[in-house]
């Protein structure tokens, strides 16, 4: 099941994907207006990546694990990836009875591999 959003903090805000698989929910932050329209794609298209992912895997009724990677020319502080973070937590009835880890890694872009369609 995917369900779209938006994500604020401060006077930064993005779209964001929510995606639903039984309890695990996985979080996508980008801008749409980025992306291209179905008619826009033919010889070659620049697909954006977005801004990141978060991931929320539910382990049982008392524990999880957020994992994830977000854009670090987007989220330029720990006060924004914290936000991020409570933004996914909030997603999930009693969040505050789990036990859940976080490891977020703040990425930089540093290279693409494109691929073309053609073989």
């Amino acid at each position: 099941m995917r369900k779209k959003a938006r994500f604020e903090c401060g006077d930064f805000s993005c779209d964001v994907t929510i995606y639903k698989n039984g309890q695990d929910i996985t979080v996508r932050f980008f801008d749409k207006t980025a992306e291209h329209k179905e008619t826009e794609i033919c010889d070659y298209v620049l697909v954006d990546a977005g801004y990141g992912y978060l991931c929320l895997h539910l382990k049982g009724e008392m524990a999880g694990l957020l994992s994830g990677f977000l854009l670090g020319e987007v989220f330029t502080t720990n006060a924004m990836i914290s936000t991020a973070i409570e933004f996914v937590l909030n997603l999930i009835p009693d969040v505050n009875n789990r036990y859940i880890p976080y490891n977020v890694h703040k990425i930089e872009k540093t290279g693409c591999i494109q691929y073309n369609g053609e073989i």
